[in-house]
């Protein structure tokens, strides 16, 4: 005989691999595929960098001269990221009046 309020049979039916279907499985990167994460082709690596724009190239290398990644920006504080954007943002403006080159980053002759 049962001490709670509940009958056996009812506490009984919760059915733990039923309910886990409701939650989305991830890998240890947080990926929802359940395969590992496979290195990527060069083919792959040289798409991801040809497809941003010249300033999100710009901004990743200034982010990887301050020895940062997005990741670390987007982690920080409000007040330490407005700081690392306003750096970000002078060194942007330094290197595009710096470039002399037509079409290096922008046309300024255009």
């Amino acid at each position: 005989m049962t001490s709670g309020i509940y009958p056996a049979e009812a506490t009984m039916s919760f059915s733990v691999s039923a309910n886990m279907r409701s939650f989305p499985l991830s890998n240890q990167f947080g990926s929802k595929d359940s395969a590992p994460l496979q290195p990527k082709t060069a083919e792959e690596e040289f798409l991801e960098i040809a497809r941003k724009s010249p300033l999100e190239r710009l901004r990743d290398k200034i982010l990887e001269d301050m020895k940062m990644s997005e990741a670390d920006v987007a982690g920080m504080t409000p007040e330490d990221r407005q700081v690392v954007e306003d750096e970000i943002k002078r060194r942007m403006m330094e290197a595009l009046q710096a470039s002399t080159d037509t079409g290096a980053v922008v046309d300024k002759t255009a």
